[in-house]
């Protein structure tokens, strides 16, 4: 059957030679993205849109796009999964998972691009494409239970002070990623500025979602949204609740590797700035 190891002999021999810790963070850092880029394609589905970034901003995809789009990265997750089952499965074969990893980016980019044209070209392909649960709540699981919880972080008083904590973070990440005087710093600093911008985003999410079931003092509009267009009102309010997960997550990573990595590793990784 196969057990999950430290190093599997189907692992690239690059892989195999670097350190222990290193190995490690890639792959916490792949497990991570994987699971991010999962539940951000399993959004589309249930709501039937799907916020994807442009260069003017995010642009919302709906119906067969979306689909397409959320169907596709989900191969994309797969294909990465997929890579840390060769690292790490004691059965892997190494040719066998390379060949999988091709077809899943195949059918990435075949999935993406077809619905970049059906969305350029305003088709109106047969059928209807709506999201699986457009007003399911579950989704968002635990902000229904901790929304007012987090209200305070999307007040002005907060915001502003975030604003300037998390501005301090990425200058210091700057100075320290230039600097051998403390190579932890670099790392530390980054993800404090990453943890940051999830608690941003965490009173952003928490007051769409309040704002739109009730919350006191809350423009009629939000409410009015939500009832008019559930699954698009959701899909945005999970890409900002998702988006303070993910950051929170990277952002603990990162802290944590000013304290595991030696520092040889973290001047090497300095000098090479």
């Amino acid at each position: 059957m196969g057990r999950w190891v430290a190093i599997s002999p189907g692992a690239d021999p690059s892989w195999s030679e670097i350190g222990a810790v290193w190995r490690f963070y890639n792959s916490v850092v792949l497990g991570l993205t994987a699971t991010v880029v999962v539940s951000y394609a399993v959004s589309g589905l249930v709501f039937g849109h799907l916020p994807v970034f442009v260069m003017t901003g995010f642009f919302m995809l709906h119906g067969m796009p979306a689909w397409l789009a959320a169907a596709g990265t989900l191969v994309l997750a797969m294909a990465w999964a997929n890579q840390l089952v060769q690292w790490h499965w004691s059965q892997a074969s190494a040719d066998f998972c390379r060949r999988f990893r091709m077809m899943c980016y195949v059918a990435w980019a075949t999935a993406w691009s077809v619905a970049v044209v059906v969305t350029v070209f305003d088709a109106k392909p047969w059928g209807r494409w709506d999201g699986l649960a457009p007003t399911a709540e579950w989704f968002f699981a635990p902000l229904p239970w901790l929304w007012r919880d987090l209200l305070p972080l999307a007040s002005p008083h907060v915001t502003s002070k975030l604003y300037v904590a998390g501005a301090a973070a990425f200058g210091l990440f700057v100075v320290f990623l230039k600097s051998t005087w403390w190579p932890r710093g670099f790392p530390f600093f980054l993800g404090v500025a990453v943890c940051v911008a999830g608690l941003y985003f965490l009173g952003e999410a928490a007051f769409d979602y309040g704002a739109a079931r009730g919350l006191a003092g809350a423009s009629v509009n939000f409410p009015n949204e939500l009832n008019a267009n559930p699954g698009r009102y959701n899909a945005w309010n999970f890409l900002s609740w998702w988006g303070a997960v993910t950051s929170m997550a990277y952002g603990t990573v990162l802290v944590s590797c000013a304290f595991v990595l030696g520092p040889h590793d973290l001047k090497a990784r300095t000098d090479r700035s």
